[in-house]
């Protein structure tokens, strides 16, 4: 009972490939029901039935002390909802392990790096080694059909979350759900409510900027064999970040949420402004576009490269250009570096430190502020 996983969305190559894998299906409901005793369903004593982003009835145990994570992106989410720690989580995948170890998370909840990653193999599930983890819950995508069926089989009560979608609203749906999962309604709510004050201002700045005055901007995920991968016109993460940012899309005519592209296709597009792939998934940075020092890529000519517009981040609670409970930050940090005078009076370092504090309950410091940024907004 194994399956491949691409190795697709995590940080390095992994973080892209999370990135191609995370499409699912949304659907949302606050219904839940606690059986204490078996019901005419068939639901087990000592359970409770909710409805997932499958949009299907699952019935899970009230009591839940041990979690397992299939190929999700959720591990930063799920340390929110934790206020700032991981508790009943006994297993994930080497590669999401891996890709969490250079984000705030590693240092907000290092006990996330212990966790059991024995039933992933080479990107390989396997279904009788995670029955060894005795979880009482697995979360996974609600997209990946097959891992469901495989779940079911065993006998491993599961619960679908969606990735599709605008990521400001995505990791809003995983709290919620987190909320359903283990019967706190309306524990989230401060937490939702702050970061959509923050997208709202965001939007309030950005909604009124005049059709000739919007920038054109390029998100590029990820270089590597030559081959560069941007934001296409699908609907996909980066559409949604750039129409909250006010910005309209460069890549006019590519196709796909993740479109294969050439350089001279980027040079005939001439963006005003490119925003590269948060560290490591990108496979460039910045610095080395604006050098013209990345090997076989040469977008020296370009205007944003030319008045040095080209922008990217370091990790905080996981990659951001990805669904993560970070998201109305990145709302902020696109707003600031396509239309500087719009937030001229945002300062980055406090507003993400204030976050921090308010949403994780947790004092991240000046410097850690600074580095997410890269050190772009030290001066403020």
């Amino acid at each position: 009972m194994s399956r491949r996983f691409p190795d697709l969305i995590l940080a390095g190559a992994t973080t892209l490939a999370v990135v191609m894998a995370v499409v699912g299906c949304t659907a949302n409901t606050d219904s839940s029901t606690l059986d204490n005793d078996t019901t005419a369903d068939g639901s087990a004593a000592g359970t409770v039935s909710i409805v997932d982003h499958t949009g299907n009835e699952v019935s899970i145990p009230s009591d839940i002390q041990r979690v397992a994570f299939d190929e999700i992106p959720l591990a930063s989410t799920y340390v929110a909802y934790q206020e700032g720690s991981a508790p009943h989580l006994v297993g994930m995948s080497d590669a999401v392990v891996r890709s969490l170890e250079n984000t705030v998370v590693a240092q907000m909840a290092p006990e996330i790096l212990d966790v059991d990653t024995s039933y992933y193999d080479n990107g390989e599930l396997n279904v009788e080694t995670l029955l060894t983890l005795e979880p009482d819950v697995v979360f996974y995508n609600a997209n990946n059909t097959e891992h469901a069926q495989m779940f079911a089989a065993a006998g491993i009560p599961a619960v679908g979350f969606s990735t599709s979608g605008n990521p400001t609203v995505v990791y809003k749906d995983w709290l919620e759900l987190l909320e359903k999962v283990f019967q706190e309604p309306g524990k989230m709510d401060s937490v939702i409510a702050r970061g959509e004050q923050t997208v709202a201002d965001t939007l309030s700045r950005t909604s009124n900027i005049a059709g000739g005055a919007k920038k054109d901007a390029l998100i590029v995920y990820n270089y590597a064999a030559g081959t560069l991968r941007v934001a296409g016109e699908t609907p996909f993460f980066g559409y949604y970040w750039l129409e909250t940012a006010g910005a309209d899309n460069a890549a006019v005519g590519a196709q796909g949420g993740l479109a294969a592209v050439t350089a001279e296709q980027i040079l005939a597009w001439d963006p005003d402004v490119v925003l590269i792939g948060g560290s490591g998934p990108a496979g460039i940075t910045p610095d080395q576009v604006l050098s013209n020092s990345v090997d076989g890529l040469n977008l020296s000519s370009l205007r944003a490269v030319q008045e040095k517009k080209v922008y990217s981040t370091d990790l905080g609670m996981w990659s951001w250009f990805t669904p993560n409970p970070d998201a109305p930050l990145v709302t902020s940090w696109l707003g600031k570096v396509i239309y500087p005078d719009e937030f001229s009076d945002v300062d980055l370092v406090a507003e993400t430190q204030d976050y921090y504090r308010q949403v994780y309950g947790y004092e991240l410091s000046g410097d850690q502020a600074n580095a997410i940024y890269q050190g772009l907004f030290s001066n403020e």
